[in-house]
């Protein structure tokens, strides 16, 4: 299905001024002559067009909608005509320009299920009016929108939060019969390019005076002319006596006379302030008369893309400023010009095109489901669920008819904030972290938010931990929702904390999971497990990356333990490994390496040097890539001496299997389902520092026996724990989910509320298989 109609929602169109309208009126012609689309536009009406529908000429039919001038009567009443013209034309997508504000959120929510695109013509937030409409109103517009698109770089890289991973930089389109090139400028005149609507945008202007000032010292003939709107002409004219500066100033009492074309050629050099929406235009129009263009930022600091023609500098850069116009005055800059400056009578035709793609984007994202991927830990942070909710994620937007979002907490503060990229990233921010929990009391509001914004059709939240995942699936609405839950029980063997995290267990997570359509317990020790709409689906190994190294027997002779080493996190039983450690003291050329970090580091430190074991072992930190798999390839054993049902399914361990490292671990939690004892690893009792270094012992002395293990495990990785057909499995439970039969009975049987709940055609036999799983043997309890 391609476009063969869109509309153009416009605060302005022509005979109304302004860039934006020209921007407008250029796009709907050429894409109406050069793609054949059937063009319609609504706009607002004005003195000189009247409200009605009106078919030019060209066959562009214009809906004038008439707007009060109260801000929020005018949204309303912009919101209910424009309901109207979406239905009654009846186009395939939409084009909404971000002017006027209000007019774009309102013509947003008016597309209801009909794709837009959200064309933003302003620059940064020059105010704190203006930077917070950018944050509310005009975030919650641009995260509706299938695709994006902005003027020019600078205003994509000002605006990561609303465009992020949507956004395409498309130049306004310039006639060359209106703008044809230029010969050098006679005399060193300087051109302001004030707006040709409205007030905003001559900020910029007094700096610009004050710097011919100081020109006026070398070049006396210096001259400033200035276009823009002419009822600003009086202020134009007190801020130029007031920065006179003894030498002449041509500050004319209307627009500067002639053309537009016509001033950029009397100017050597242009200066436009970035703080009004039609600055791209002038860089478009002076680049098209061969003229170079000065950018001021009065928002803050500026872009770092100067150079060559185009010059961004931050308001209040005096010298800077100054020492760019000598330049440009001596002719030292080159002159402006298209990136395509062989064929500059093709830019409104290079614009309608790659609007055009844009378009059939946004009809194809508008038929493709949203996953919001919701976690509490999620890249850089490294873990068995952060890894997890990444492959979801980027499975699910590499797969047709999905796109994905990822909302987590930001570990690094309080602010939130958003990454682009294939999957968008919202990380929520932190106010305080209980025990290894972060939280922030904020997070249930923000969570509503986000999943409005991002248009979430369907919710995967992992939860390693109380918290956001949890949060994610009350919150989530009528969203079909898929919990994926990583932990057997959480207690630590700390009274009052346990006693707090059993009254979890008991009364809020059961809660959980009923309040969810699917579960995706990665293990049989999950809290999740066993539920009627529970599905196994563990995570996986990227095989590509986790490969065999050297045979174990020629190996150092090296145990390596990786994970956390925090005091909250004492059952992962780093203390044991250390003592078994000890026991080994009479096998010369033994070390211990332990890869991690945590509050409980310096503990483990002092307990190697009380067992007189401090000099052989090594605290690596943490360590990432090709230094991690290196570590894992290199050691004669990995081991893991868990000592609770909280280990449910260590990531780390499946990966030193698939380097073919032998592995030592604790019968217990998802380790007992994982390694086949004597098969593709060892275990021994949880807590046992004589047993496990008994385990530990074998591997290193037995002839064979290190290489046997570590052969089983790489091949019983490569069977059971490919990622590509774990993420498949798990993308055919989301669009099991996703159908409309199923989120209708997942509605109708009482989601989020006590009683049965739906089942995915898809479950029964993923159960059967157990979904990469070992099935338990008689050393393992069931």
């Amino acid at each position: 299905m391609t476009v063969s109609s869109v509309l153009i929602a416009t605060p302005a169109f022509p005979p109304g001024p302004g860039g934006a309208a020209r921007y407008a009126d250029g796009l709907a012609q050429v894409l109406r002559a050069r793609h054949g689309l059937r063009v319609v536009v609504a706009t607002a009406a004005g003195p000189d067009a009247p409200a009605g529908v009106h078919d030019r000429p060209d066959g562009i039919r214009v809906h004038r909608i008439a707007v009060p001038a109260a801000p929020a009567s005018g949204a309303a009443h912009w919101l209910r005509g424009m309901r109207h013209i979406v239905a009654e034309e009846a186009v395939d997508v939409v084009d909404v320009h971000a002017g006027a504000p209000l007019l774009a959120g309102a013509a947003a929510r008016a597309c209801a299920d009909t794709p837009f695109v959200l064309t933003y013509h302003g620059g940064p937030a020059t105010g704190a009016v203006r930077a917070a409409y950018d944050r509310t109103v005009l975030a919650a517009t641009a995260y509706r929108a299938q695709e994006a698109v902005c003027s020019c770089e600078c205003v994509a890289a000002a605006l990561p939060a609303l465009v992020a991973a949507r956004a395409t930089t498309i130049a306004p389109g310039v006639d060359p019969g209106d703008f044809p090139r230029r010969p050098p400028a006679p005399a060193p005149q300087i051109l302001f390019a004030g707006p040709r609507s409205g007030t905003a945008g001559f900020d910029g202007l007094a700096e610009v005076l004050r710097a011919a000032g100081r020109l006026a010292r070398t070049v006396p003939e210096v001259r400033v002319e200035v276009s823009g709107r002419a009822a600003t002409a009086a202020e134009r004219a007190r801020r130029a006596r007031r920065a006179r500066s003894g030498h002449g100033l041509v500050v004319p009492a209307r627009p500067a006379a002639g053309t537009p074309a016509e001033a950029y050629g009397r100017a050597r050099v242009v200066v436009v302030s970035a703080g009004h929406d039609e600055y791209a235009a002038v860089l478009a129009e002076a680049a098209a008369c061969g003229r170079p263009v000065v950018v001021l930022h009065p928002g803050g600091a500026a872009p770092r893309t100067s150079g060559g023609h185009l010059w961004h500098l931050a308001a209040g850069d005096a010298a800077g400023l100054v020492a760019v116009l000598d330049r440009a005055l001596g002719g030292d800059v080159p002159a402006g010009g298209h990136s395509g400056d062989a064929a500059p009578d093709t830019a409104w035709e290079r614009q309608a095109d790659r609007t055009a793609a844009v378009l059939e984007r946004a009809l194809d994202r508008g038929r493709r489901r949203t996953l919001a991927v919701v976690s509490p830990y999620y890249p850089p942070n490294v873990g068995g669920a952060e890894n997890y909710a990444q492959r979801i994620a980027h499975a699910a937007a590499g797969e047709p008819g999905f796109r994905a979002a990822v909302i987590t907490s930001n570990t690094a503060g309080r602010r939130t904030s958003v990454e682009g990229g294939d999957v968008p990233v919202v990380r929520l921010g932190t106010w305080a972290r209980l025990s290894n929990t972060p939280v922030s009391p904020l997070w249930p509001f923000q969570v509503r938010l986000w999943l409005r914004r991002l248009g979430a059709d369907a919710v995967n939240a992992h939860a390693p931990v109380p918290g956001l995942g949890d949060l994610a699936v009350l919150l989530s609405g009528p969203r079909p929702t898929v919990l994926t839950y990583h932990s057997g029980s959480m207690r630590k063997g700390r009274g009052h904390l346990d006693a707090v995290i059993g009254l979890y267990e008991r009364h809020i997570l059961p809660r959980v999971f009923r309040r969810a359509c699917a579960l995706a317990p990665v293990s049989p020790v999950s809290l999740a497990s066993g539920r009627p709409h529970a599905t196994q689906i563990t995570p996986g190994v990227d095989l590509d990356r986790f490969t065999p190294g050297p045979p174990p027997s020629a190996r150092a002779r090296t145990l390596l333990y990786v994970g956390r080493m925090e005091r909250a996190s004492a059952w992962k039983g780093v203390d044991v490994l250390v003592r078994a450690f000890a026991l080994l003291g009479d096998r010369p050329g033994t070390r211990l390496r332990l890869v991690g970090g945590g509050d409980a580091v310096p503990d483990h430190k002092a307990l190697a040097e009380r067992l007189g074991v401090g000099d052989r072992v090594d605290f690596a930190g943490e360590l990432f890539g090709d230094d991690l798999v290196g570590a894992v390839q290199g050691a004669a054993a990995f081991v893991l001496p868990s000592l609770s049902e909280a280990e449910c399914h260590p990531i780390a361990l499946m990966e030193a299997m698939a380097c073919g490292t032998p592995v030592v671990g604790s019968d217990v939690g998802g380790i007992a389902y994982i390694v086949s004892p004597g098969v593709t690893g060892l275990l021994a009792p949880p807590g046992d520092a004589e047993a496990l270094a008994g385990a530990c012992r074998r591997v290193l002395d037995e002839s064979g026996l290190g290489d046997r293990l570590g052969a089983a495990a790489r091949a019983w990785a490569v069977e059971r724990y490919p990622w590509p057909v774990l993420t498949g499995r798990y993308v055919a439970l989301l669009r099991a989910l996703l159908s409309a039969d199923h989120a209708d009975r997942c509605h109708r049987s009482g989601h989020g509320r006590r009683g049965s709940q739906p089942r995915s055609p898809a479950m029964a036999p993923r159960r059967a298989s157990n979904a990469g799983l070992a099935l338990p043997s008689a050393l393992r309890r069931p």
